[in-house]
């Protein structure tokens, strides 16, 4: 499964709408300069013996060399509390497949 989301994550509440996206083929055309986009995959993985890893990544691409910049400097803001954020969800992911019924 992968999510895709367009934004300007750096303005806080100030953003500009990117307007609305219908379908994966909108999302990779979209190339208004000064926004990224950024997509979260999710991907079930044979782990051997019975067992599946889930595996998440995040990826992003800016539109423009000042939007690249300005995530950049909001990347180094955030990015611990994203990986908390990340570890806390697959956590909860992990305990609700192993609980019984």
């Amino acid at each position: 499964m992968v999510l895709g989301l367009i934004g300007q994550w750096w303005r806080l509440g100030h953003a500009e709408s990117s307007g609305a996206i219908a379908d994966g083929d909108g999302f990779r055309a979209f190339n208004r300069p000064g926004y990224a986009k950024g997509t979260l995959s999710f991907l079930l993985d044979e782990a051997g013996e019975g067992r599946i890893r889930l595996v998440t990544e995040t990826r992003v691409v800016a539109t423009s060399e000042d939007a690249r910049r300005a995530f950049m400097r909001y990347w180094l803001v955030i990015r611990l509390g994203s990986g908390l954020i990340r570890r806390l969800m697959l956590a909860g992911i992990r305990a609700r497949a192993t609980r019984h019924p």
